[in-house]
């Protein structure tokens, strides 16, 4: 029962009473902004004395002094890699730069044969046109035959031909022209 008396007392949770704890200290800075409590009113700040400022000077020296660590070498190849790969993808950035390059290079180059190729194929539409043809025969001072001048050739025997092939070469013949043609393109190669 005391135990409960006291909880109640120091976080008291009626009006009036004393609270303790973060809640207090949120109170008081409230209370400071707000202008009704003022800090030097209700604390009393005691003089640092030369102890304590040697005790603090001692602490600020201790803090900045660290002691050597070791390196690990875990982390001088775990450093190294990250290197490695950033140079490597530094590299295949400048790759991609010039291969963006080369790409636009190859649109304008299509872009430039795109129009040739149109020149080309009106030029050529025009020159089988059948009546720029016969406008040129006409002019060269040729004309069209007439059914006198044909003539047509009849040829005795049959229609059909004969292709005569070499004899085909046996498995191991072609084995070897092969591994003759692999070594010449090898030491072709290696020279």
């Amino acid at each position: 029962m005391a135990a409960n008396d006291r909880r109640r007392r120091a976080y008291g949770s009626t009006p009036g009473k004393v609270v303790d704890g973060n809640l207090a200290r949120r109170l008081e800075r409230e209370l400071e902004r707000s202008g009704q409590m003022a800090p030097d009113e209700y604390y009393v700040r005691r003089k640092e004395s030369r102890a304590d400022k040697l005790s603090q000077r001692r602490k600020e020296v201790k803090a900045s002094i660290r002691p050597a660590q070791k390196l690990e070498p875990a982390a001088v190849i775990g450093f190294g890699v990250v290197g490695v790969l950033l140079t490597l993808l530094v590299l295949c950035y400048v790759r991609l730069n010039a291969i963006s390059r080369e790409i636009v290079d190859m649109k304008t180059q299509i872009g430039q044969l795109e129009t040739e190729r149109v020149s080309l194929l009106t030029r050529y539409e025009q020159a089988f046109d059948l009546a720029t043809v016969k406008t040129a025969a006409e002019a060269a001072g040729m004309s069209q035959p007439s059914d006198s001048q044909i003539t047509y050739i009849e040829l005795p025997g049959q229609d059909n031909a004969v292709a005569y092939s070499e004899p085909e070469e046996g498995l191991l013949e072609v084995l070897t022209g092969a591994l003759r043609e692999g070594a010449s393109v090898l030491t072709a190669y290696f020279r």
